[in-house]
């Protein structure tokens, strides 16, 4: 049974990385829009 515990552990870690790993790309992502928004913005005030 140890092992079913090391490979339950295991599959946890993996997918709380994957998870954390889309949440950065998610805010990365946001991040570029509103900069994209930004210069949009500057471009037409000239």
């Amino acid at each position: 049974m140890k092992n079913f515990e090391f490979l339950f552990t295991a599959w946890m870690v993996v997918w709380a990385v994957f998870f954390a790993y889309e949440l950065s790309i998610a805010r990365r992502i946001t991040q570029t829009r509103e900069e994209i928004e930004r210069l949009k913005q500057q471009l037409q005030q000239r």
